[in-house]
């Protein structure tokens, strides 16, 4: 067993720690992690992040904070240019310690994989908005298809400023996906989904995900991958390089119900996003109920699994120095579970939450 002192935001020491004037709270007999980090979701309690002002941004945090998501990267969907940067603007000026920067998923992405994104909107990467894109002080983090036109020097320029690009909502084959990977791409968007299918003769973005030293962002509900297909992307990557992620929309942390994502309708039946069409429109997840399903179903212990909610999203984007970790001078996001893995309390940014 060892203490931990925290002052101010940050973790100052830890073992045995005599100081008897500062405030203590005994967490002896509990199991204490990371605060968790999602580094793709759309919004939660009715509140969508395209549309959320700064206030509503701050909202949001404070949900995923009770949650036990500490950090997290609002993440835009693909629409028009004004829209994108008020966004951006808005999660600027929200000025929440949370919110780590911003996830751009969209516009340059492949028509035929568009999931849920509107079509009138998709492009080809665009170096000139790279700058509309970057905010000082918080990271840029790029979703885009490898097979597009300028996709490799877009990802390269990107990667320069000291930001980084997942791939994905794509058709590229394998080859193409390797050459966005050399340019510097170091992640693949929701795996299995919004991608083409793995083949024998051409395995496809899917198949150079699982064979090589990327990342793997998986949304782990049982819904958008099967239990047995996580298993075998587990089995493949192993718990270092897979990055849960929740995609949550609006509905997360309000259930069933109508909802507005992406300018599309979406239908939320027993906690499962959908289009009318039927297409998976976002979830509803969380990222502790995800790594208890990972959990469950590649049948690993909390610490095993608990690097994919942490340290894993904190390298994919580069942010690791002080986020993902229980470690000296690391920011003191912590959360202190009970024998049964049940949340009791959370530290965030050193300040205990009612």
């Amino acid at each position: 067993y060892s203490d931990i002192l925290i002052r101010k935001d940050k973790i100052s020491e830890i073992g045995k720690i005599n100081l008897y004037d500062e405030k203590q709270i005994d967490i002896q007999g509990n199991i204490v992690i990371p605060g968790l980090i999602d580094i793709h979701i759309h919004g939660a309690i009715g509140i969508d992040v395209m549309e959320a002002s700064s206030k509503q941004l701050n909202e949001i945090s404070c949900f995923l904070a009770s949650q036990g998501t500490t950090s997290f990267l609002p993440t835009t969907i693909t629409s028009s240019y004004s829209n994108l940067f008020n966004a951006i603007e808005n999660i600027k000026n929200a000025k929440d310690s949370n919110i780590l920067g911003v996830h751009i998923e969209g516009p340059f992405i492949n028509k035929n994989k568009k999931g849920c994104h509107d079509e009138n909107y998709i492009r080809n990467p665009d170096l000139e908005i790279v700058e509309r894109t970057i905010i000082n002080g918080l990271h840029t983090h790029y979703t885009i298809a490898p097979e597009l036109e300028n996709a490799e020097e877009f990802i390269k320029n990107v990667v320069s400023l000291g930001r980084s690009v997942s791939l994905g909502h794509s058709e590229a084959t394998s080859e193409e996906a390797k050459l966005s990977l050399n340019a510097g791409a170091n992640i693949f968007t929701h795996l299995f989904n919004a991608m083409r299918p793995i083949h024998h003769r051409e395995p496809g973005i899917i198949g150079a995900a699982l064979t090589s030293d990327a990342f793997v962002e998986v949304i782990c509900d049982g819904i958008h991958v099967h239990p047995e297909i996580i298993k075998l992307i587990y089995k493949t990557k192993g718990s270092k390089k897979i990055v849960l992620v929740t995609d949550a929309m609006q509905a997360c942390g309000l259930g069933d119900g109508n909802y507005s994502f992406g300018g599309f309708e979406i239908n939320v039946v027993n906690g499962v996003a959908r289009k009318k069409d039927g297409t998976l429109a976002s979830s509803t997840l969380t990222m502790f109920n995800a790594l208890k399903n990972i959990m469950k179903y590649v049948n690993i212990p909390l610490e095993v699994a608990i690097d994919m909610a942490t340290i894993n999203p904190a390298k994919a984007i580069g942010v690791d120095r002080l986020y993902g970790s229980i470690e000296k001078n690391k920011i003191a996001d912590l959360i202190i579970l009970d024998e049964n893995l049940n949340i009791k309390y959370v530290i965030n940014k050193g300040k205990m939450l009612p």
